[in-house]
This record gives structure tokens, sequence and C-alpha cells, in this order.
């Protein structure tokens, strides 16, 4: 039997009774444009490039700004969280009132705001104010996620959202990439590590205007239309799933360790490994390249063979990735654990991501992608801060060994989670 069928057939049976109506509720309906899903795609994709371009250009340039500015590992880590706690309360508000009012209008929003705080970015000069325009960029990018991954889970089919999201969630490893080839061929002292934020303002205004002009969210009215966002009773109900719950609790581990390696790794590479910002730009290039590939990949093997084999296939290599980055000697060895890492790092996140969609009924899914991006953003602004301090006080080795712990963490709460599930429709 097909999966349409099969999806029909699960309408009301699905585990604690959490429904996935894709295909009865009339929501597909409600984006009947039926847009044609490799253009949504394209325009999220390349949306978040722009987004991400002047979120991520301060890691390469962290090394120098601490330098320039004299401050510790925790305070430099503080531009990320200034950034992130602000990005991370907006995703709820964001992710619900998408729901109910359109989400282009949010798009559009996210990407010209952000764009303008990158350039005030550019333009101040204390310290403190950097911290003040990067939260006020992470105010207006937390407008991005949930309204951008909800239309875009909208716009395509059920059995092709595994591979729509993984090309989607390619677009910031293409910024990562960007960023390090270009901070490594123009350097930092030269180039000037101010102007980054200049040049990386405008492709945020060049895809805000595009998602003005090109996405549509024409709705066509049904005789019995679903109601346009979920209800605070819903909310609950759904959060005491065991599953969501532990989805959400996993986000929240795997990022505190995840970033906190994003942030602090080219760090190390130039103060403990005595590489100069450029080389340590184009070493990292490596990790960024695999990245790209990751998307594409991870989603495929999730529409393929399920959730649960991807997932834990990047909690343990993460697990390896912390014991070994400390240790491996420079040259392909430390090469090989970067590639690695950005090969297989996200997996687990991507395919939690798709699980979410397909647990949540569509009427909730922006609140819930909301939910789910607030926990993991939590704890992308708590970890830099948090494992700064502790690179302050124990050194490096103390960071990649609490990092390490944290991976392990995650896999205990993930194996549970996808053990209830083996053999579901979610994850086989």
């Amino acid at each position: 039997m097909d999966q349409e069928g099969n999806a029909e057939k699960a309408v009301g049976e699905e585990r604690n009774g959490l429904m996935n109506d894709d295909h009865v509720s009339g929501v597909i309906n409600q984006m009947n444009t039926r847009v044609n899903p490799h253009l949504v795609t394209a325009m999220v994709w390349a949306s978040w490039i722009a987004i991400m371009l002047p979120r991520m250009v301060v890691v390469p340039l962290l090394p120098t700004i601490e330098q320039t500015y004299r401050v510790t590992h925790a305070q430099a880590g503080l531009l990320m969280t200034s950034y992130y706690y602000i990005y991370t309360v907006m995703q709820i508000p964001a992710g619900a009132l998408s729901d109910r009012f359109g989400r282009r209008r949010f798009i559009v929003v996210s990407l010209i705001g952000s764009s303008l705080a990158s350039l005030a970015f550019w333009m101040v000069q204390e310290f403190e104010q950097m911290l003040l325009f990067r939260a006020i960029a992470g105010f207006f990018a937390g407008l991005w996620y949930a309204p951008s991954i909800s239309y875009l889970t909208a716009s395509v089919r059920d059995e092709h959202r595994g591979k729509a999201m993984g090309m989607a969630l390619s677009g910031p490893s293409v910024s990562d990439a960007v960023i390090f080839l270009m901070v490594g061929m123009l350097g930092v002292d030269d180039f000037g590590w101010r102007n980054y934020f200049l040049i990386y303002a405008f492709p945020g205004f060049f895809c805000g205007l595009a998602n003005w002009f090109l996405v549509r969210e024409r709705v066509k009215r049904t005789h019995n239309p679903v109601k346009p966002a979920a209800q605070p009773g819903e909310v609950r109900k759904m959060l005491s799933n065991r599953v969501l719950f532990g989805i959400l609790l996993h986000s929240i581990i795997f990022s505190l360790a995840m970033y906190s390696l994003r942030t602090f790794v080219p760090v190390y590479l130039v103060q403990s490994r005595g590489l100069s910002p450029s080389q340590m730009s184009f070493l990292m290039l490596s990790y960024a390249m695999s990245v790209v590939l990751s998307g594409p990949l991870g989603g495929y093997l999730v529409d393929q063979l399920g959730s649960g084999l991807p997932s834990l296939i990047a909690l343990c290599v993460m697990c390896a990735v912390a014991l070994s980055l400390p240790i491996a000697p420079m040259g392909g060895a430390i090469v090989i654990v970067l590639l690695l890492w950005g090969l297989m790092g996200q997996w687990s996140i991507n395919a939690f991501s798709v699980v979410l969609t397909r647990l949540v009924p569509p009427q909730a899914r922006g609140t819930f992608l909301g939910v789910q991006n607030s926990c993991l953003f939590f704890a992308a602004a708590t970890g830099p801060l948090v494992l700064g301090y502790v690179a302050d006080i124990g050194g490096f080795n103390v960071f990649f060994a609490s990092a390490l712990g944290l991976f392990v963490l995650a896999l205990l709460v993930a194996v549970p989670v996808l053990k209830a599930q083996w053999g579901t429709g979610y994850f086989a």
C-alpha cells in the first residue's frame, strides 16, 4: 500500500493521541497554491545563507576580537550569548503568530532587520555596543526559523520532507564555508575584521526583497477550515508526550556542546595550536565544506532508513570528535576529525526535527518548531558562556572533556526515545 494510504489509516492511531493529519485536515489545501516546492526550498536555502553570514562570521574573528578588546573567553562568548538569548525568546511567539497571520511577513522582516543590525555592528566601536547590536540582530533573526521551516514543510509532501529540510538546512553550512574561505583568503588584519559585517549585510536585503516578491501564501477557504493556531490546551497535551519531551531535552543538551565547539574550536586552533587566523580559517574550511553535504545526505538517509540510525551515528561521532580534537596531530588526522564532525554532527537534530513535524498537527507545527528551536538556541546561548568560563578556569583540555560529557548525556537521553519509537513509521 502506498504511503498516503498508510498515512490515512494511521489517523487517530498515533502514539499518545498525537495526530499527523496532513492528509485529512485541509491544511495542505489552505496552502493551495501548491507553490513549487523546489522554489520554496531554494528560497529558504538562500535566505538561510543570508541570515547566517553576519551571525557566524563572529566565530573566525573571535581570536582577533579577544585580542583587540582584551577580553576573556567567557566575555567573548557573550557575543554569541547576547544574540542567542534574544533569538531564543522570539522563537515561540514568532512560530505562533506566523501560524495565525502568515509566514511571509515574518520572513521578510527577519531578513531586513538582521541585515540592518549587521550594518550597525560594523559602525560601532565599543565592546558593550557590539553586544547591544548583536542582541538586536538576534531579535530579528528570531523571527526567521519557525515561519520559514513551517512554510517549507507545508509546501512539500510528507515523504519528501527529509530531503527538503536537509537541502534547506544546508544553507547555514554554505555560509560557514563562505566565511572561512573569505577570512582565509582576505585575512583579518589587512582586510579589517569589521568590514566582514558590512559586506555580509547585503545578502539579507536581497533575500528579503526576493521573498517579498516570490513567496506567496494565497489561502483557499474550505467548508471546514482548521483552527489557525494551536490552543493552550493542545500545547500542554503535546508537551506531556514523552517522545516530544525527549526531543526537546536532547536538543538542549546536544546544543550546549555543539555550539560551544563551534564557537571556541577556532580560538583553540589559534591560541593553543599556534595557527594564524588565516591558517585556522582554511583548516576549518574542511569542516564547513563537509557540512554542506551533511544536510542533503542526512535528509536522504532519514527518508530511506528512518530517523533512528542517522541519529545514533551522529551522537557517536560527536563523542569521538570531542575526544579527538585536543589530541589529534595537526595535518591529515585533525582534518579527518573536522570532516566527520561536519558531515555527521547535525544528523540527530535534523532527524528529530522531521519526527517533530510528523508528530505535531499542522495547525501547531510552527508553534512547536519554535519551541524546539527555543530549546536548541537557549542551549546555544548558554554553552559558549558556560564552557567559555570552563576554558578560562581549566584550559581547553577541560573544555573538551566537558563537551564530551554533554554529548554522552545527549546520547543517553536519545536512546530511550529512539527505542520507544523503533519499529513505528517515524523511525523505521
